[in-house]
């Protein structure tokens, strides 16, 4: 997974499919913002408060380079593409598309608990020019348990219908793959991480925890934040993306 360097803000891609890349990372003398809403939208209104606070800081909307979204329960794998359409053309319509490629990471999970009416707006990352030189920042997708992330059908699942330690062990290591090797590509590893998300809505914990820790190592120091959630397909149940900021907001 070779990077990708977007022609309209100052950050790279790597490749993923369809409804999004499987990560993006700062160019030089540039940084990424996370913004957490405190309340969500609605995700097509949630795009308008996405432009509103982007040029507040003097960015074009196109700065923007990652989503996360919530909706109120997984979708069928029709239903999932069926979505991503709509969401394709919205970033369409923004001028945000390279050619074929969509750069936008995404993490798009439903809460176990208090889900949304319809899916709404979580959060977003946005580039800036840095003020002050610090280590690349980067936004890696979130990635569910499947053997191949552009296998978007059942027989892709890891695991599928299997509980136990083993088949925890298994889904685990392979999001921690998918993980690294998105991360590879953008030259970091787990040690410049300053967050971890885990979204699962089971007690993976006690099944295999100690897979992951070992896995992510260094990491670990910062937290793990655990989301009581479903990945966004019926069927996946294990979820993780991770990042390096250096600027978090709640707006």
């Amino acid at each position: 997974m070779n990077l990708r360097p977007s022609p309209h803000a100052p950050f790279s891609y790597v490749p993923g499919i369809d409804p999004y890349s499987g990560g993006v990372v700062a160019a030089p003398g540039a940084e990424i913002v996370h913004v957490t809403l405190s309340e969500a939208l609605p995700w097509r209104v949630g795009f308008e408060r996405i432009e509103q606070i982007t040029v507040a800081d003097g960015a074009e909307r196109t700065a923007l380079c990652a989503v996360e979204l919530r909706c109120p329960q997984p979708h069928s794998f029709d239903g999932f593409i069926n979505f991503n359409q709509e969401y394709r053309t919205l970033l369409s319509d923004w001028g945000l598309l390279v050619g074929d490629d969509n750069p936008i990471a995404r993490t798009n999970v439903a809460p176990l608990h208090h889900p949304p009416k319809e899916t709404c707006l979580h959060a977003f990352s946005y580039v800036r020019p840095a003020t002050v030189d610090r280590p690349a920042s980067f936004v890696v997708a979130g990635a569910g348990d499947l053997m191949d992330q552009s296998d978007l059908q059942q027989s892709s699942i890891v695991a599928i219908g299997v509980d136990g330690p083993e088949a925890w062990r298994l889904r685990i290591e392979q999001v921690c793959q998918e993980m690294e090797n998105r991360m590879s590509s953008m030259g970091v590893d787990w040690k410049d991480c300053s967050t971890v998300d885990i979204y699962c809505a089971k007690d993976w914990f006690s099944q295999a925890g100690a897979t992951l820790v070992e896995r992510v190592g260094l990491a670990v120091g910062a937290g793990l934040h655990w989301y009581v959630a479903h990945p966004p397909i019926e069927g996946l149940s294990f979820e993780m993306d991770v990042r390096c900021v250096s600027t978090e907001k709640t707006l």
